[in-house]
């Protein structure tokens, strides 16, 4: 939605200085050289091209990354026995294979199981298989191999393995919760097997390429639901009043996608979600949840029609799978799992009801929408290997925003996908940033392709080239890629190719790959001349940064003119250090980055920014947001004076737009931070000054200001505006809400009030904060550990440190790790907690730490700032490398982000204090 936005009289001010920020070098050097164009191939030819490519040429040496190829799984069938309220499961798989040759060696994955008998079938024949895994200090991901002492031939064969495995404890693989009901203690089984999990709950060839069907069945207490990703056909009594669950044979799928669980779930049958003109079929709804917990489901089933047929409808291809669960699991790592007919959220994302807060709601929209998109994108056609699940989840990203607009016009959801890609280019700008393709070597680094440059950049990229094409010409490049690999496997290439047949634009595929074959953020500098926009590009570095220039991207730059009443939007793809976009004849202003959805930063000189930042009204929000980060770039690369910055800052808070007057905001935690003690009352003045009569004039409304905008100002009033009686009046609220007064406040405001009511706590007032983060609503949880994390007293912070590592009864492993976090950011206790840290960490790590965030634990440390933390955090964490594989990316980027934000420190505090006190 776009709304008229005036130009403030002071962002006027800018300009001269933004032409000092913003008029960079240009870097030098070589551009990409693209590879040609992959041709169009089959599913099988793409997966064996990916076989042949990883074969081993010693069968003998361990496959630290993928497997030699040589064997190739062609259908799995797996029983399994399953109670929950046992300490592990049981299991035979019989998986169908062709070798491509004699072997005497299998490799394959299993981790922390035991194999109790193994075989293989050829042709009639049965050959005795020994079950070892390699030794985990030397193959952490879980290698293992079959070994037969005759040589097996090659061609199609059965193996089958008997094996028992413990259920996984920390929120991976087939793991354990138990959540505490009115029927006492209940167990419950949930998975989770993207990326490595699957190899832990029963053995496989653990790899996306291996793409095929599998059947089901799954024996359990009588008393237990069983769900699986295909319907369940058939039930069979067993000994002992145990019960087998049959389950239809799946569509072709890797092992990662594989999902079931078992346990004392509610179930809520929902309507079906009915036929449509792309889908000649209903699809069966239901929703699964801890006991007790399923009256709480409804609002997200009743809402899934809506954004479900919009993403079905862009697609142009049914949805692909028999039934669609709902599954709000009761602990849960990640946001959620896109899991074929069965997906897995955590509770917050799907328990609400019509007075949630809006913020939970959007939640909600935005990660259920994601999923549904996976189910084409991501489940029908699947990636080849890790390097390319940037496109799953990157495609997801772009596909989930647009759904939730598609579905709800006037949500204000079409700016989500722009605001996701800036908070991407701040992790670009390191030197240690990743390509968004970034090879896999070690298999247990896998987690480094799951970060902001796969979800975030990733879709920002789609977003350029769709702006580019066109939306038709790049949704019939999406549909043909789809009907190309549907129940397959494709790379990144053959997605660019699709793309590139689709819209009929060849030079996309060259173009697309460089932005995802090499890392770091283009800066397009943009100078208007007689009837043409001249335009060059380097790249974008901050202060301290020690990132090299010369990097060529072929950039698709969409520029917006104004001439006179006529706005016109003109593209060209930039393919070496400069180029040209013909204007239409002089131009009175542009815009280097129509609708914000180029993925670069821009620069322009002074006559140019005079004129953008006169006709602000004439942009939209998104791209009034994009003005608003090149002017935030340029104050990190000490290009802007702070007072200029401070200026525009303030301005941007007094626009209509909610998310823009959100993010002028951002860097009034940077100050409060680290500016001297002293600015305190300037940072005050400046806080009020943006923020106080907004806050008053929609705290209370129910309109996207109030509801999400309204807890963001009430917070930075309180914290960096030093607003005593507004501190005080959420305090009284949050005591009396904890006090069993529901209607104390409003939904959107119960994490203030509840962190202001604990500031001025004490241990009792914490006793009652932990009960909630315990037994309250998936809302009211999240809101008790921020709040926890204001806790201002010495005890009490000691009794969360305990809490949080020995407690298990009180706070799961995700609060712990969320609350220690916090605590790692507080102005009085982050030092004591880093002690703290320090000394029980590797207790905390592999008693508390889910398995798949263990190799990310170097982030704790990205509140320092000095180059002494710095050293002392790489010490640390290095001395304690085998706690955390995988940690090497995380703690890279730490360090750097530690070192940036010290230079930023060293060259703008005292000139930003000088400034405040000035205005």
């Amino acid at each position: 939605m776009t709304q008229t936005l005036k130009s403030p009289r002071r962002l006027r001010t800018l300009a001269f200085s933004l032409t000092l920020s913003m008029g960079l070098t240009v870097g030098m050097g070589a551009g990409l050289t693209g590879c040609k164009p992959s041709q169009s191939s089959t599913p099988q030819d793409t997966a064996q091209e990916g076989q042949s490519a990883s074969k081993s040429a010693d069968n003998n040496a361990v496959p630290h990354a993928q497997l030699p190829g040589n064997v190739i799984p062609i259908e799995y069938r797996l029983d399994m026995r399953i109670n929950p309220d046992e300490e592990g499961m049981s299991g035979t798989v019989s998986i169908d294979v062709t070798l491509t040759e004699a072997l005497s060696k299998i490799w394959l994955h299993g981790k922390e199981m035991s194999v109790t008998s193994a075989q293989a079938q050829i042709g009639g024949k049965t050959y005795p298989l020994s079950y070892s895994a390699v030794d985990p200090a030397e193959a952490p991901s879980g290698i293992a191999y079959l070994a037969s002492e005759t040589p097996l031939p090659d061609g199609k064969a059965t193996l089958t393995l008997a094996y028992q495995t413990p259920f996984n404890l920390a929120l991976n693989s087939a793991y354990k919760v138990t959540r505490k009901s009115e029927a006492g203690e209940d167990n419950y089984i949930v998975t989770q097997f993207e990326p490595l999990g699957a190899r832990e709950a029963f053995p496989s060839f653990d790899e996306s390429k291996y793409k095929v069907p599998f059947t089901l069945s799954i024996t359990a207490p009588p008393d237990d639901f069983v769900y699986a990703n295909t319907p369940e056909i058939s039930t069979e009594p067993m000994e002992g009043g145990w019960i087998k669950h049959n389950f239809a044979k799946t569509r072709p799928l890797p092992t990662y996608l594989i999902a079931f669980g078992v346990g004392p779930y509610d179930v809520v049958e929902y309507a079906p979600l009915p036929a449509t003109d792309v889908r000649k079929r209903e699809i069966a709804l239901r929703g699964i949840t801890a006991r007790g917990k399923g009256g709480e489901i409804e609002y997200s089933l009743k809402n899934t029609a809506g954004i479900l047929e919009a993403i079905e409808g862009y697609f142009g291809i049914p949805y692909p799978y028999e039934k669609l669960d709902l599954i709000a699991a009761p602990e849960y790592a990640f946001g959620a799992m896109e899991n074929p007919g069965a997906i897995v959220y955590r509770e917050y994302l799907l328990l609400m009801d019509e007075s949630s807060a809006l913020t939970q709601r959007r939640a909600y929209a935005s990660v259920h929408s994601h999923e549904i998109a996976h189910q084409w994108f991501g489940n029908l056609v699947t990636p080849v290997w890790w390097e390319d699940i940037w496109l799953n989840e990157a495609f997801a990203t772009w596909m989930g925003n647009k759904g939730i607009n598609l579905w709800k016009p006037d949500g204000n959801f079409d700016r989500n996908t722009l605001r996701a890609s800036l908070g991407a280019m701040n992790i670009d700008t390191l030197s240690t940033t990743r390509k968004v393709r970034e090879p896999l070597e070690r298999s247990e680094n896998v987690m480094d392709q799951f970060d902001g440059i796969t979800y975030r950049k990733g879709g920002g990229v789609l977003d350029m080239f769709e702006s580019y094409l066109g939306e038709e010409a790049f949704r019939d490049g999406v549909r043909l890629h789809m009907k190309r690999y549907a129940d397959g496997v494709a790379t990144g290439d053959d997605f660019f190719q699709s793309i590139a047949d689709g819209s009929g634009d060849e030079n996309v595929v060259s173009a697309m790959k460089s932005f995802v074959d090499q890392a770091g953020l283009p800066l397009v500098t943009a100078q208007l001349e007689a009837n043409t926009l001249s335009l060059s590009q380097s790249r974008y570095a901050p202060l301290g940064s020690k990132t090299e220039q010369g990097q060529i991207w072929q950039i698709p730059v969409c520029a917006k003119f104004g001439y006179g009443d006529d706005i016109v939007k003109d593209c060209t793809l930039i393919k070496t250090r400069s180029g040209s976009l013909p204007t239409r004849g002089k131009a009175d202003w542009v815009m280097p980055n129509a609708n914000g959805a180029g993925y670069y930063r821009f620069a322009l000189g002074t006559d140019e920014w005079t004129a953008l930042l006169d006709n602000l009204d004439k942009l939209n929000a998104r791209e009034i947001l994009a003005v608003q980060d090149s002017l935030e770039s340029a104050f990190r690369a000490d290009k802007v004076d702070a007072a200029v910055f401070i200026a525009g800052m303030e301005a941007f808070a007094k626009l209509e737009e909610y998310d823009v007057a959100s993010a002028a905001g951002d860097w009034l935690s940077w100050m409060h931070t680290h500016l001297p003690d002293t600015a305190r009352g300037d940072i005050a003045r400046l806080t009020k000054d943006m923020y106080s009569d907004r806050y008053k004039a929609i705290v209370g409304k129910d309109t996207p200001e109030g509801n999400l905008l309204a807890p963001t100002l009430a917070a930075r009033l309180v914290n960096f505006g030093g607003d005593a009686a507004l501190k005080d009046s959420f305090a009284q609220q949050g005591r009396a809400y904890l006090a069993g007064d529901k209607t104390a406040v409003a939904q959107n405001l119960l994490s203030r009030a509840l962190r202001s009511a604990m500031e001025s706590g004490d241990m009792s007032m914490a006793a009652e904060l932990l009960k909630l983060a315990t037994n309250g609503s998936s809302f009211e949880k999240g809101a008790a550990i921020g709040a926890l994390a204001s806790a201002q007293d010495a005890d009490i912070v000691g009794m969360l440190w305990d809490t949080a590592l020995i407690d298990e009864d009180t706070l799961t492993g995700r609060q712990a790790t969320s609350l220690i976090s916090a605590l790692l950011s507080s102005d009085e206790f982050g030092e004591p907690t880093w002690e703290w840290v320090k000394s029980n960490f590797t207790q905390f790590v592999n008693s508390r730490v889910p398995d798949v965030r263990k190799g990310r634990m170097p982030g704790i440390a990205g509140s320092f700032c000095s180059l002494e933390k710095r050293d002392e955090a790489k010490q640390f964490f290095t001395y304690n490398a085998k706690v955390i594989p995988g940690y090497e990316r995380s703690l890279a980027q730490t360090l750097e982000s530690i070192e940036l934000c010290a230079a930023l420190k060293e060259a703008k505090a005292e000139q930003t204090a000088k400034a405040l006190a000035a205005r």
